[in-house]
């Protein structure tokens, strides 16, 4: 089964249980729970399932975007609202997502060695990064990011190879970790799934695009967490770090009580 369709059929279990749990969804369909986990993930962010710890639950709405998703095409006559909705939050995702590049770009100096790893900021860091004349080294597990550099010839780009990932459109696992453990980076810029400030943690959905990360924080002498402020609000299955390993959170949170909590790990917040 293809997960197109998988996500399909989790997300009608879940509107029609109320609730599902990632290991009982593994069983059923007979995938790894980081699969499942991709695909809660995914549906989540079309607003189809809510996110909890362990599993997914339904989201009480007016109007129901599932049948969207099963629709076969989308009908003229259908109300837009709960289209418009995604939409509007996928607008504002982007624009939190290039916020926080933008901040980051500029802890970028003349002749770094950084890393960035496999999300849409770090990509868009990418692109700042071709438009500008910054001489840099950058390493990365992400297949979109060396095109853009290319662009650029005062930027070396080195590319992890390991295993490649079809659904992260990265490399990750043990393979992609040897190869990067003798490897140092000035700057490293990582992004999480999730962050809770009660544990401190910081997490991702899958546990081997986690042990990539885990590694280049300890190859790196600073660290840059990328988080939107819609990461604080979110839960995730693998804790691959501590908000206190890292030198900067760059965030768009304007929320003082955040970033105070952030600020007394001893932590830089860069908004």
């Amino acid at each position: 089964m293809f997960p197109k369709e998988r996500r399909k059929q989790i997300a009608m279990i879940v509107d029609a249980d109320g609730f599902a749990k990632v290991e009982d969804l593994a069983a059923r369909f007979g995938v790894s729970v980081d699969s499942i986990r991709k695909d809660l993930k995914a549906l989540a962010d079309q607003g189809l399932v809510r996110r909890e710890y362990g599993g997914a639950v339904r989201v009480e709405r007016p109007h129901d975007p599932l049948a969207a998703l099963l629709a076969e095409e989308p009908q003229p006559t259908d109300p837009p609202s709960a289209t418009g909705l995604r939409d509007a939050r996928g607008d504002a995702m982007e624009a939190s997502r290039r916020i926080v590049a933008a901040r980051a770009f500029m802890e970028i100096a003349d002749r770094d060695a950084i890393f960035l790893d496999v999300s849409k900021t770090c990509f868009y860091i990418a692109e700042l990064l071709a438009a500008s004349d910054k001489r840099v080294i950058v390493t990365t597990n992400m297949m979109d990011i060396p095109p853009v550099l290319a662009k650029n010839p005062n930027v070396t780009v080195l590319m992890t190879g390991g295993y490649l990932s079809p659904d992260l459109r990265g490399f990750t696992g043990p393979s992609a970790v040897s190869l990067l453990e003798p490897l140092m980076f000035e700057k490293v810029f990582v992004s999480a799934s999730a962050v809770n400030l009660q544990n401190k943690a910081v997490m991702t959905d899958v546990m081997d695009d986690g042990l990539v990360k885990q590694r280049v924080i300890q190859n790196a002498t600073y660290k840059f967490l990328l988080a939107e402020k819609t990461k604080f609000a979110k839960r995730s299955g693998y804790r691959f770090a501590s908000l206190g390993d890292f030198t900067g959170v760059v965030t768009d949170v304007a929320d003082t009580d955040t970033l105070r909590q952030i600020s007394s790990l001893g932590v830089a917040t860069l908004c």
